[in-house]
């Protein structure tokens, strides 16, 4: 049902961008507001942010992983291979042009639905729910601070003007839907025990 309802939400955002009307001011607004914050020193905090769902950085978060936690590396690097297959797909379906009069930073390729947002919310939401499941003493605080990285990522891709809004929040819902999926079908087939 979880899964459904996301499904349900992406196609909303699908037909949003595609008519490109009903979306639009979602865009507009939330990058009027985010443009306050334009600053040097934002900037510099915001692409730190960014860099956190990279795919230089998803690489070397993988080596980590395989070598200090072996006991989820695989179900680890099939998550990440399928959300990078699944965005990718994606891209190639919708081939929405990025911004180009508010980017600070430069970015290639398609903009909808957002990688950044669609890999954190996979990678760091698959921890997150890993830590939940888990005895860890301090596991809602750890889950929070995932969370509050992930919502920053998407942040951090609107101020760099390298999406619109509506990329992230579509990126998000569309990486929820597959994360649920992930984790009731394909977690419990291939995780180690």
């Amino acid at each position: 049902m979880k899964t459904i309802f996301s499904i349900v939400l992406f196609v909303i955002f699908l037909l949003g961008v595609y008519f490109n009307e009903y979306l639009i001011w979602i865009d507009d607004f939330s990058y009027s507001i985010v443009s306050l914050f334009i600053s040097d020193t934002m900037t510099t905090i915001m692409k730190f942010i960014t860099f956190f769902a990279d795919p230089i950085w998803c690489i070397l978060f993988s080596v980590l992983v395989i070598i200090f936690w072996k006991k989820i590396r695989k179900a680890f690097l099939i998550n990440l291979i399928l959300v990078f297959m699944l965005n990718y797909i994606l891209k190639l379906i919708f081939s929405r042009t990025r911004p180009i009069d508010i980017n600070i930073i430069t970015e290639t390729g398609y903009s909808f639905p957002s990688g950044h947002a669609m890999i954190s919310l996979a990678i760091y939401g698959f921890l997150a729910y890993l830590l939940w499941e888990s005895d860890y003493k301090y596991k809602k605080i750890g889950v929070s601070l995932l969370v509050l990285l992930i919502v920053l990522i998407g942040i951090s891709r609107i101020y760099l003007g390298v999406h619109y809004t509506s990329d992230v929040i579509a990126g998000f819902i569309v990486s929820l839907g597959y994360l649920l999926l992930f984790i009731d079908f394909i977690y419990p087939k291939i995780k180690d025990k």
